[in-house]
């Protein structure tokens, strides 16, 4: 989501030009789908990246979309554009017209915002609040629950940033999805209906739930695209296209089969391999050196967990490849290796030359 949270929060608190104008129907907490009939009105608080593509696919589903908090003129124009049956402006208009509130703003901003929702009148008995963090669970909509609003939190465990005005965005996505009693079937049929799959997770989980789609989905990212600069600092002239094939088939193999997918030196308990490259590497980059050693350590440990590697071997590499005092945060990053996965390798008097645009 590209808004601060300061202007999200003047989102949800700014003018109340009116009163509702229709009282919420109680079925903003139904506990289980429908055939047929009337869907849920739906108003988004800040349309950050995942509420505007949530929104989208809710409006396809027949969910309308009645009610839009922004702030900026630039942010007005297109939410307007994205919902034209909306009524875009300030809280008073999700106050008015909408049963379910998304509310998606950065993580630190959720609490405030609903704050403020309370104090506008915006929320109450019949209406439900829906946030769109993975990291949080109930608590901070805690404010609604005070005041009666049905709580929901609806993560859907994908990245987005790509064209979220597709509306079948969502379709095949899991949701982690943690809600109040009364609020569990509609948490469940805004998946369903969207095309999504629903994954509960306790509230008290949360943070661990979390955290595994930041080791897994996050910190993918970062491992990918150090090794394309590794590979750049080879002389490799695309990494992205040498690197896709192998990748891909990881991915899949170590989904499949977990641990038992692992493959490399370290699993074969080639220790000689492994302190080449921590050799190559600590002269090339030793922040990245130091990423290498740990995951060695660390992988050799968790193979041994389970029973794939020996006890023997994994002390060997523990000896071999102690950390070394190279690894000092905060120390500039220094060689070929800031080259980039797609970036145009470095100019004739060495210097890196600037990836191209996207």
């Amino acid at each position: 989501m590209t808004h601060r949270p300061h202007e999200q929060s003047d989102a949800a608190s700014g003018p109340d030009d009116g009163r509702p104008d229709a009282a919420p129907s109680s079925t903003a907490a139904s506990a289980g789908p429908r055939e047929a009939g009337p869907r849920e009105k739906v108003g988004i608080v800040g349309p950050g990246r995942a509420g505007t593509a949530l929104g989208l696919a809710l409006a396809a589903a027949g969910y309308p979309v009645v009610a839009v908090g922004v702030r900026s003129p630039r942010h007005r124009s297109r939410a307007v554009n994205l919902f034209p049956d909306a009524g875009v402006g300030g809280v008073a208009e999700v106050a008015g017209r909408a049963e379910v509130l998304l509310v998606s703003v950065p993580d630190d901003a959720i609490g405030p915002v609903v704050t403020d929702l309370v104090a506008a009148g915006a929320v109450g008995p019949g209406r439900t609040l829906v946030h769109l963090s993975g990291r949080h669970g109930l608590g901070v909509l805690a404010a609604g629950g005070d005041v009666g609003a049905a709580r929901i939190a609806l993560h859907p465990i994908m990245t987005l940033p790509g064209i979220i005005e597709d509306s079948g965005l969502l379709v095949g996505v899991p949701f982690g999805i943690t809600a109040d009693p009364v609020a569990e079937g509609l948490a469940r049929r805004l998946v369903t209906d969207v095309g999504g799959i629903a994954l509960p997770v306790a509230d008290d989980r949360r943070d661990l739930y979390h955290a595994s789609l930041v080791l897994g989905g996050n910190f993918l990212t970062t491992l990918v695209a150090a090794a394309g600069e590794v590979l750049a600092a080879a002389g490799v002239p695309d990494p992205a296209a040498a690197l896709g094939p192998l990748l891909r088939a990881s991915l899949a193999n170590t989904l499949t089969d977990g641990w038992s997918a692992s493959t490399g030196p370290v699993r074969r308990g080639d220790l000689g391999t492994v302190v080449a490259h921590l050799t190559a590497l600590d002269r090339l980059d030793p922040q990245i050196a130091a990423v290498y050693r740990r995951l060695a350590i660390f992988t050799a440990e968790e193979l041994e967990r389970v029973g794939l590697l020996a006890p023997a071997v994994v002390a060997r590499l523990r000896e071999a490849v102690p950390d070394e005092p190279g690894d000092r945060p905060g120390e500039a990053r220094r060689g070929p290796a800031a080259v980039r996965v797609g970036g145009g390798g470095h100019t004739s008097d060495g210097n890196v030359r600037p990836a191209p645009s996207r």
